[in-house]
């Protein structure tokens, strides 16, 4: 449903008349990781938007730590998307920042709710290693 969401704001209103002018240009999208800039660039309308990762192939975004260029980037595009509940850590900092400076920014798992994981920590008694029954094993 965020994608459709996404692509409907991405591709709403009249078609985009041709760049002319200076300073008219194709909007840049920049996704966190490269997963969201490829579902990000197969729903921007079919070229009207320039879809760009942030975080380079290869890279962990859990730490990937943001440079001076990623954030004046993020600063200049027309949207910021990621994916939220903490998959970019790192860059949950800039992304506030950036989104306080008047950047939008998406993240898709705004307003999910997921499923609990943890984690039982603790050792497991093992009550039933006696194996207090009847039967004679011999």
């Amino acid at each position: 449903m965020a994608v459709a969401a996404l692509g409907a704001a991405a591709c709403s209103g009249d078609p985009a008349p041709e760049p002319s002018g200076v300073g008219a240009e194709t909007p840049t999208i920049l996704a966190t990781t490269g997963i969201w800039a490829d579902v990000v660039a197969n729903v921007a309308c079919n070229g009207l938007a320039q879809v760009e990762s942030i975080i380079p192939v290869g890279g962990d975004p859990h730490g990937y730590e943001p440079s001076l260029q990623d954030r004046a980037r993020m600063e200049n595009a027309a949207l910021v998307v990621a994916n939220g509940l903490l998959l970019e850590e790192a860059l949950e900092d800039t992304l506030d920042a950036v989104e306080e400076s008047g950047t939008p920014v998406f993240r898709f798992a705004e307003g999910m709710d997921p499923i609990p994981y943890g984690f039982e920590t603790g050792h497991d008694d093992h009550d039933d290693e006696g194996h207090e029954d009847d039967h004679d094993d011999h």
